[in-house]
C-alpha cells in the first residue's frame, strides 16, 4: 500500500506498509511502515527524509536474523525520460537500528540503495485507459563498520503489470526476484507482488 498526501506542487508527504506473506500466503514473515516528507528542488529533482519500522516473523524456509528493526533514511531521486518510458534513479542512504532479544543485542549498520524504475503504458483499451508497466531494479549495499568495506548486501527485481482504477489510485500485479547476501551464503526468493497506490491531492483550492 502506496498513499501520496501532495501538499503543493513541491511538497509531498508519502507512506508505504507492505505485508510480507510466505507459505502461500498463510503467515505474515515482514511487516513495514515507512512515512517521509518529500520536497521537489527542481521538475527533475526531490529530496527527501523518512523513517522506517520493521517488524520480522520468525517464519518461513529462512527465517530473519532479527525481531524488530528501526531505519533512518535519506534519499535524491533523478527524473528523466527512457524513449516512451518515465525513468526514475533513486539514491538512498540507510542508518539501520536492529534488535535481537534472543540474546538482547542492538546492532547498528548504514547501508546504501540504489534503484532505477521505468513506467509506461503497455497497450490501449477500448475504454481509452491503458494497461500500465513498471520495470524495478534495485542494488543494495552493506558496510562493515561506519561506511567502510563495502559488501553486496541484496539485489531486488519486479517487474508488474497495472491499471488505473481510478483519477487518483493504481492497482499493480507482477514478479518479483530478490537475491541476498546472507550469513550461511547467497540465496533467493521469487515474488508475487500486489500493489494499491492512492493519493490524496491537498494543494488543489476548493
Amino acid at each position: 500500500m502506496i498513499n501520496k498526501f501532495k501538499v503543493s506542487n513541491k511538497l509531498y508527504f508519502l507512506n508505504v506498509a507492505q505485508w510480507r506473506q510466505v507459505d502461500f500466503a498463510s503467515t505474515n514473515r515482514i511487516f513495514l511502515v515507512a512515512p517521509s516528507v518529500n520536497y521537489k528542488l527542481t521538475n527533475k529533482v526531490t529530496a527527501g527524509a523518512g523513517y522506517m519500522y520493521l517488524n520480522y516473523n520468525q517464519a518461513g524456509i529462512r527465517k530473519p536474523g532479527l525481531d524488530d528493526e528501526e531505519r533512518i533514511w535519506q534519499h535524491v531521486t533523478l527524473s528523466s525520460k527512457f524513449f516512451k518510458a518515465k525513468m526514475s534513479q533513486r539514491f538512498m542512504f540507510e542508518e539501520r537500528f536492529k534488535k535481537k532479544y534472543s540474546d538482547g543485542s542492538k546492532p547498528y549498520a548504514n547501508r546504501f540503495r540504489y534503484r532505477i524504475n521505468l513506467d509506461f503504458n503497455l497497450f490501449k483499451l477500448s475504454n481509452g485507459k491503458h494497461v500500465l508497466g513498471k520495470l524495478s531494479e534495485e542494488m543494495r549495499i552493506k558496510f562493515s563498520s561506519g561506511i567502510n568495506e563495502p559488501e553486496f548486501d541484496q539485489n531486488n527485481f519486479s517487474a508488474l503489470v497495472g491499471y488505473k482504477v481510478l483519477n487518483n489510485a493504481k492497482l499493480y500485479l507482477g514478479y518479483g526476484r530478490n537475491y541476498y547476501n546472507g550469513s550461511s551464503g547467497y540465496w533467493g526468493d521469487h515474488l508475487m507482488h500486489v500493489v494499491f497506490s492512492y493519493g490524496f491531492d491537498f494543494s488543489k483550492k476548493k
